[in-house]
This record gives structure tokens, C-alpha cells and sequence, in this order.
């Protein structure tokens, strides 16, 4: 056997062995990457699940301070119309929503 022949025998399979390492190296970047966007995407659609329920909140304490100050304003105009009617002490009562 002619040792040229042994020699290239060696070398493509280092070839191969160095190709195979080279292909397995990129798809296992490329699954990282992919396992990477996807962790992100996680992580997103959690914050945006915290966003919204964060929001709701805001909204019923919105809500119930607009009820508040509409009481309030109410109850201002049932004064000045007492006070404009002429009327005497003692004022209206206070409405239930202003008690606390």
C-alpha cells in the first residue's frame, strides 16, 4: 500500500471529522439563538400580563376617585344652594361617599 494513500485516507477523515464539528457548532448556535428569542418572548408576554393587571388597577382607582370628587362636587353645589336660598345653619349632611 502506498503510504500517499494512507496519508490522504488520514486527512479527509480529519476533514470530515473538522466539517462535522463546524455543522454541529451552527445548529447548535442557531437552537440557542432560538431558545434565547423564545425565553424573550416569555419574558415579554409576562410583563405585558403584569402591564394589563397593573392597568386595571389604575383604572377602578381612576374610577373611584371620579366618583369621589363627583360626590364632592355635588355636595358643594347643595351647600351654595343652601347658602343662596337663604337657609340657616345647621348644612345638608354629609353624603355617605365623603364619610370616612
Amino acid at each position: 500500500m502506498d503510504p500517499l494513500i494512507g496519508v490522504a485516507g488520514a486527512v479527509l477523515t480529519l476533514i470530515g471529522v473538522v466539517v462535522s464539528a463546524v455543522l454541529t457548532r451552527r445548529s447548535s448556535d442557531r437552537k440557542l439563538k432560538s431558545d434565547a428569542g423564545h425565553q424573550m418572548i416569555d419574558q415579554h408576554q409576562e410583563d405585558i400580563k403584569e402591564l394589563r393587571a397593573g392597568r386595571a388597577d389604575d383604572r377602578a382607582r381612576i374610577t373611584a376617585l371620579e366618583r369621589h370628587v363627583r360626590i364632592q362636587g355635588d355636595y358643594i353645589g347643595q351647600l351654595r344652594r343652601h347658602i343662596a336660598d337663604g337657609n340657616p345653619p345647621p348644612p345638608p349632611a354629609w353624603p355617605e361617599g365623603l364619610i370616612t
